[in-house]
């Protein structure tokens, strides 16, 4: 069949659908399943409505071309009846068969380029610059006994590639890499002649960068698989890996959480801020002492490794009320609701005002200082002493506002006030 885009249909299989539509014995729907069955990919599938708009001739670029001869629609009925091969894996028979397909009209040549996942090798060869730079993407191949500017199959030999030694690949890839890859081995026949193929997972954990200079790489560089080529990985291919490592990290300490929080109980959880010492749950609140802060740290020994009946902390002492943070806490929440967003709302409903002049207001009438109006929302215990001590407030520190503060505000710009 002619090149053709996934989903278009080819001139032959636009003559195979006209000659069964002359036919008058298979449905549209049933000529568009036997062309299905034989493009062999449901990615690539037509509805039976293509079939009706041949038939009604509304395509006019298929009108010039002919109905198919007897031997055609044969020929895709077989190909239509032939078992589906099963894709069970990397170098499964219908994987590779799909991987190195034969170039048609030219025997013993594969229909194919090195891209982003094959490299082609005449004999047998492992490049470790090439198994990083596969395993930074999405992994890839080695074909054995391929050319790699023809892509004419040469086949291999000897039974060299059959007595590899994988561990000892292993061991190389763990000392230049550091890390463990999947690497399987398989042999496939391509009209007559054996080659090898090795697949190369891609890394769990990237980037992958080389430990030690060796195979024509240089120690700390991270190399990435490009169509055809290994090279340097580019900056933004390198930032979009860095952003796939950190979600797969908070992805993996999330789990962890929710997988404590459903084995001890909803009611039983509570989360911990290490910054403030502030423990909330649903059973209520509580807060370290900040002196005991510093003492507070996770084991990690290699990897963290969970040490069964051996906490990591332990808290000793009695539990004293911290009033003045649960007075501050309460104040913000409870006598001033409104955060400034909810208070810009307000004031912006009843007089149409900017945010620019909002804030000159708030600025010159000093209300974020005035609990008259206002409360600094404190994040912690010690931000809330040093205003205390010295009125000097964090830089950036939120504020709630209460009724009073709409109140004034639309007062001062001209609005008229809703009680």
């Amino acid at each position: 069949m002619s090149n053709r885009r996934k989903n278009s249909l080819s001139d032959v299989e636009v003559a195979i659908i006209k000659a069964l539509i002359a036919a008058r014995k298979h449905s549209n729907q049933e000529i568009a399943g036997l062309i299905n069955r034989a493009r062999g990919d449901a990615a690539s599938d037509i509805s039976s409505g293509r079939i009706s708009n041949i038939k009604n001739g509304q395509i006019k670029k298929y009108a010039d071309i002919a109905a198919a001869s007897p031997a055609e629609i044969e020929a895709l009925m077989a190909k239509a009846a032939a078992p589906i091969a099963v894709d069970d894996g990397p170098l499964s028979p219908a994987r590779l068969a799909q991987l190195l397909p034969a170039k048609p009209g030219a025997p013993g040549s594969l229909a194919i380029t090195e891209t982003d996942r094959v490299e082609c090798k005449k004999s047998v060869s492992f490049v470790m610059k090439t198994i990083a730079a596969f395993a930074n993407n999405k992994g890839g191949y080695f074909v054995f006994g391929v050319e790699n500017a023809t892509f004419n199959v040469v086949g291999l030999p000897d039974d060299r590639f059959e007595k590899f030694d994988l561990n000892k690949l292993n061991q190389n890839i763990r000392d230049q890499l550091g890390i463990g890859l999947e690497i399987l081995l398989a042999t496939h026949r391509i009209d007559g002649k054996k080659v090898g193929v090795a697949y190369i997972g891609q890394a769990h954990t990237k980037p992958v960068i080389f430990i030690h200079n060796a195979d024509g790489a240089t120690q700390g560089h991270i190399y990435y698989r490009y169509p055809g080529e290994d090279r340097l990985i580019s900056s933004a291919d390198l930032q979009r890996l860095i952003e796939q490592r950190l979600q797969q990290l908070s992805q993996t300490i999330l789990s962890k959480h929710l997988a404590n929080i459903m084995r001890f109980g909803i009611e039983n959880a509570a989360v911990m801020n290490l910054a403030t010492g502030e423990i909330d749950g649903k059973a209520g609140s509580f807060l370290i002492d900040e002196a005991l802060l510093p003492q507070i740290s996770f084991v990690k020994d290699g990897e963290f490794v969970e040490r069964s009946g051996a906490p990591t902390l332990k808290l000793i002492g009695e539990v004293a009320p911290t009033k003045a943070t649960v007075v501050a806490i309460r104040e913000a929440l409870e006598g001033y609701p409104l955060s400034y967003i909810e208070l810009f709302r307000r004031v912006k409903k009843a007089t149409g005002a900017k945010q620019g002049a909002i804030d000159a207001i708030i600025k010159s009438k000093k209300m974020k200082a005035n609990k008259a109006f206002s409360h600094y929302a404190f994040r912690n215990n010690a931000d809330r002493v040093r205003y205390e001590e010295t009125g000097v407030v964090k830089r950036g520190a939120a504020s709630n506002y209460n009724e009073a503060a709409v109140r004034l505000l639309i007062k001062e710009l001209g609005g008229s006030v809703v009680l």
